[in-house]
């Protein structure tokens, strides 16, 4: 995809000039809310058996799943800690959350880490 692929050429409120569209991609991860959303992406796509057997729309399920439950910790964060919060907002946050956990699969799914007895007695004989 070409650099300014991800551009617009107009500006939502109709003025000139063009949008960049960003990704997550384009932080720097150094955020306590980005470190989050890295380990809840990472976390997921290890229960899910790992990235090389998910599709490209399970990989953005994650994200979006990773994203909402940030966004959903920090309301009850600051809900804790005595601040006024949005109710709907959060239990709007809960529901997303939810359904795209469903969408995804809700069980961990674990993967064979022990070499089969072949590949083991190929490894100890050498060859």
């Amino acid at each position: 995809m070409p650099a300014d692929a991800a551009e617009i050429e107009a500006k939502p409120d109709g003025g000139k000039g063009k949008v960049r569209l960003l990704c997550i991609d384009d932080l720097d991860g150094r955020t306590r809310a980005a470190q989050l959303v890295s380990r809840t992406i990472d976390a997921i796509t290890s229960d899910l058996g790992g990235a090389d057997h998910l599709s490209t729309g399970e990989q953005l399920l994650i994200r979006k799943v990773a994203i909402t439950a940030a966004m959903s910790e920090d309301l009850a964060a600051r809900w804790l800690m005595g601040q006024q919060i949005d109710p709907a907002l959060f239990a709007t946050l809960g529901n997303a959350e939810r359904r795209l956990l469903e969408t995804l699969g809700l069980k961990r799914v674990a993967r064979d880490l022990t070499p089969s007895i072949d590949h083991y007695v190929n490894r100890k004989v050498g060859t």
